[in-house]
């Protein structure tokens, strides 16, 4: 134990997410918090918090993404997100993005199905 408790600082990333439109709000302000490793943005959560569940693609939804990724990118935390295509990913990465979720756990095991369907006929 003692071992682990002298390497665990290093061995360990804080990691947040910013998933309410309370946080992007005070953007500024929370990255400016001492010790943040990576800031990941959540869409799904954020759409939920203006009452838009489902819908990451929403203009507001994709305001309120544009302003935390540029109050991240400002604060010179490396930055992570959620990508849902290749090509998404490829333009999250180009604007600086060096942390992907490629989905999630259920989007991704939809995909998997759906591509296992694929070609049968019904």
């Amino acid at each position: 134990m003692p071992e682990y408790m002298a390497n665990a600082d290093d061995d360990m990333i804080c990691m947040i997410t910013i998933e309410h439109v309370e946080a992007v709000e005070r953007i500024d302000e929370i990255m400016a918090t001492p010790g943040i490793d990576l800031a990941v943005i959540g869409p799904g959560d954020l759409a939920t918090s203006i009452n838009k569940r489902g819908l990451p693609d929403d203009p507001q939804v994709l305001e309120l993404m544009a302003r935390a990724e540029a109050g991240i990118l400002r604060s010179g935390v490396p930055i992570g997100g959620v990508a849902r295509t290749a090509e998404q990913a490829n333009k999250m990465i180009e604007r600086g993005y060096v942390a992907l979720a490629l989905g999630f756990d259920w989007s991704l095991f939809q995909r998997g199905i759906a591509a296992s369907l694929d070609g049968i006929k019904r």
